[in-house]
């Protein structure tokens, strides 16, 4: 249900719409029936809201869902990038490719395919690490977060050399096979991005406290500078 999952990221839906089923199967040529069971397996990820009588909604997102996301993320991408460290430089290819797409978005200021190019960079480390059951949470977490992305309509544009340079970085430190020096290099951006999400959300006083309980990590204060990574 690949398929399902990406045309309702591109639906262009807003907090608290209803994903019509009928368009849907129109466009993927499926019936509603299908749809209607394909679309239970993004609810059951968080990526809607389940309604009653079946039907599907764009949840609202909110602090404490970035926060928690994101511990969740840089916890378990620390693992797998530690994993890959470990299995040596001779399995980066596919994590190679991946960024060298991300250079390319960054060099033509494509802040549209520069987003969905850094999670595919992720998301081949986290398949590279051979942790399948890890490998394949830290991929719902990316699907979830890709509705997050979609749901709060972020900009990118200013960002596109940042995520470059925080990839290659974390790319270099596993070429070199040093999983320590990845790690802190994964959290530094983690950190980044969490800051740059929730300037996008109304103030929230219980945020900066979540996320020294989730990560560990110092408050984040509203007047720090936030840049823009994923």
């Amino acid at each position: 249900m690949g398929l399902l999952r990406e045309a309702v990221l591109a639906g262009g839906h807003r907090p608290g719409d209803r994903v019509r089923e009928a368009p849907l199967a129109v466009r993927l040529g499926l019936s509603r029936r299908v749809v209607r069971a394909g679309l239970r397996a993004p609810a059951d990820e968080g990526m809607l809201e389940l309604l009653p009588g079946g039907a599907t909604a764009v949840p609202a997102v909110t602090a404490k869902d970035v926060l928690d996301l994101y511990a969740l993320r840089a916890g378990l991408g620390a693992l797998l990038i530690r994993r890959v460290a470990m299995l040596g430089p001779e399995n980066l290819a596919p994590a190679s490719a991946a960024l060298a797409e991300v250079c390319s978005a960054a060099r033509d200021n494509d802040h549209i395919r520069i987003r969905e190019d850094d999670l595919r960079f992720q998301d081949a480390l986290a398949r590279i690490a051979d942790l399948p059951q890890a490998a394949g949470t830290f991929e719902r977490l990316t699907a979830r977060l890709r509705m997050f992305v979609t749901v709060l309509d972020m900009d990118y544009s200013q960002a596109c050399d940042t995520i470059a340079d925080e990839d290659t970085a974390v790319h270099d430190a596993l070429r070199d096979a040093d999983g320590n020096e990845a790690a802190r290099l994964w959290r530094v951006k983690i950190e980044r991005c969490v800051r740059y999400m929730i300037a996008q959300l109304p103030e929230d006083d219980v945020a900066p406290h979540l996320w020294t309980t989730l990560a560990g990590r110092p408050r984040l204060h509203p007047g720090e500078p936030r840049s823009a990574a994923h």
